[in-house]
């Protein structure tokens, strides 16, 4: 059985507070809209401007997404069948026959993984349990016999304890079949006969473990006395002779014709590293594990070629390069966006909202309006910290009339004052000068695509350029690492400060690159960009200029 598939609204790497609540309140008005298998993810960390905002409103973290390479779990069968290790073989067989299953995991008492059970490994060990040139044993029980016989017990003794039984028929006449028997060790011996009172009282009477009488027949009450003090078990089989001889070979454990030579995958196993063990599987199907070796489900080389059980909705950027890891082997569903766009093929027609505005919060805001659907104080308060955030309290170039009339809208649902609202969340954002510069560069950092070439742009605000400024050899360090690691033409770190409303670009890569950059020089590698807020609307349109420029 599978699960459904879980769709999964996702913003970019390293995201900012945007994508984050982008990503919530957009899974919040799908759910509303009845598409309850809508979940918020991320692809990085929370910045402390984020956090701030989620704890504020006591609005959960979204799932954290490392990456969506491909893996197990994404493509296999939930809650399958198995078997219990001591059932009957034929118990096991006919489930099968019945669901038309290629093979089955034996488990233990706890649901662990033992053994697989399927047709070929039945039909190599059916050949030696009944080769006619040796004397054939068969693990067995009483009750396995019970069981697969549908037999009536008529006296019982140790049911439950596995013997290697030696099954005689009586079949000959009585003096040659008591030498037969005679031969035999009694305490393992299943002699199964029809109604020859004869034979029924010479097995009593030489204490065979098990007397199995075919056709319903019954016997007398003193020889059922006299079995249960010799210990002998009495099982009386609704079928023929022929039919419970058969039928008694398929008692044995289904443990014991189990495969154990095929190791289990993990659910979180990546589909790449396990594709070769299915040559290894006569059945081409392996059995999936979790991390205490418990049986979860099943995978097979045809479930492979089936859709996996994610879909995508992408927030906040429409990019490849952007997005997390792996997205490309899943359906997107939708992209609601506010950036450029980039260079994303899909292999379906899809819903592509892209709108010049300051923020996605702007849209997902508007979306709750287009489809009429009421949203919750927290959602409209965490939609209200995206816009300002992205917008720098609505001061920003890319400032739009939407933006300025859904924080209006929003304020008034909420009743958090814009101005005194957008400084509690900035000075939280401001707090970043104290961290390492690598996690500095990391939070907010987005990777472009111009031509032949690539570059990495990364964001913060600070409330003061002073605490920055001091640091600024560990900062153009770090980011000459960055670059080094990537093979980009180049990474920059651009610092707006958001109480002078100015920005200062720090940026290590290529050097004949860098000197053709115009604006004011601080010292090497450092600019000042005065009145530049905007990365997507003012810093990275005219990066992109001169890289075309440089081209010509």
């Amino acid at each position: 059985m599978s699960h459904k598939k879980t769709v999964y609204i996702i913003g970019h790497r390293n995201p900012d507070t945007d994508s984050i609540v982008s990503a919530i309140a957009y899974a919040d008005l799908k759910q509303r809209m009845g598409c309850d298998n809508c979940v918020p993810a991320r692809a990085g960390k929370l910045n402390l401007q984020t956090q701030y905002i989620l704890n504020r409103f006591n609005m959960p973290m979204p799932e954290f997404i490392s990456d969506l390479t491909p893996r197990v779990r994404n493509y296999m069968s939930y809650q399958p069948y198995s078997v219990p290790h001591s059932a009957p073989l034929w118990n096991a067989l006919e489930v099968l026959n019945q669901k038309n299953f290629r093979m089955l995991p034996i488990v233990d008492d706890d649901n662990r993984f033992i053994s697989l059970l399927h047709y070929n490994m039945f039909a190599e060990n059916m050949m030696q349990n009944i080769d006619p040139h040796k004397h054939s044993i068969i693990p067995t029980s009483v009750s396995h016999l019970t069981a697969t016989l549908n037999a009536q017990p008529l006296v019982v003794h140790d049911t439950d304890t596995v013997f290697k039984s030696h099954i005689v028929i009586a079949a000959a006449e009585f003096e040659t079949f008591k030498e037969i028997l005679d031969s035999k060790p009694p305490e393992n011996t299943i002699l199964i006969v029809g109604d020859r009172e004869d034979v029924h009282i010479h097995a009593v009477e030489r204490k065979v473990r098990v007397l199995i009488i075919t056709g319903g027949s019954v016997i007398s009450s003193g020889l059922k006395k006299e079995a249960e003090k010799n210990g002998v078990s009495i099982l009386v089989s609704p079928f023929v002779t022929s039919t419970t001889s058969w039928l008694a070979l398929y008692s044995t454990p289904v443990s014991s014709m189990g495969d154990s030579t095929l190791e289990p995958v993990q659910e979180e196993s990546y589909i790449r590293d396990i594709r070769g063990m299915f040559s290894s599987s006569i059945s081409r199907t392996l059995p999936v594990v979790d991390d205490e070796n418990r049986v979860i489900g099943i995978i097979s080389q045809g479930d492979l070629m089936k859709d996996p059980n994610i879909e995508i909705i992408m927030v906040d950027h429409n990019e490849l390069t952007q997005a997390v890891e792996g997205i490309e082997n899943y359906r997107i569903l939708e992209i609601i966006d506010h950036h450029r766009l980039g260079n994303l093929h899909t292999t379906y027609p899809i819903t592509f909202i892209n709108r010049p505005v300051g923020s996605t919060s702007t849209i997902i805001a508007s979306m709750y309006e287009e489809h009429k659907k009421p949203m919750s104080a927290e959602i409209a308060s965490i939609l209200l910290a995206g816009i300002l955030s992205d917008t720098l309290i609505l001061r920003s170039a890319t400032t739009t009339d939407a933006d300025l009339r859904m924080a209006d809208y929003l304020s008034g649902i909420t009743d958090l004052p814009i101005d005194e609202f957008g400084r509690d969340i900035m000075e939280a954002a401001s707090a970043v000068s104290t961290k390492p510069a690598r996690e500095i560069i990391s939070m907010d950092m987005k990777t472009y695509t111009e031509g032949d070439h690539s570059f990495s742009v990364s964001q913060v605000e600070v409330s003061s350029l002073r605490d920055i400024m001091d640091r600024k050899d560990e900062i153009l360090e770090e980011l000459e690492r960055i670059n080094d690691s990537s093979s980009a033409l180049f990474s920059c770190l651009m610092v707006t400060d958001i109480t002078e409303l100015n920005s200062i670009l720090f940026i290590k890569g290529d050097q004949g690159f860098i000197n053709r950059i115009r604006y004011p020089k601080i010292s090497r590698n450092i600019f000042q960009m005065k009145g530049i807020l905007s990365r997507k609307k003012q810093l990275i349109p005219f990066i992109i200029e001169l890289m075309r420029r440089n081209e010509q």
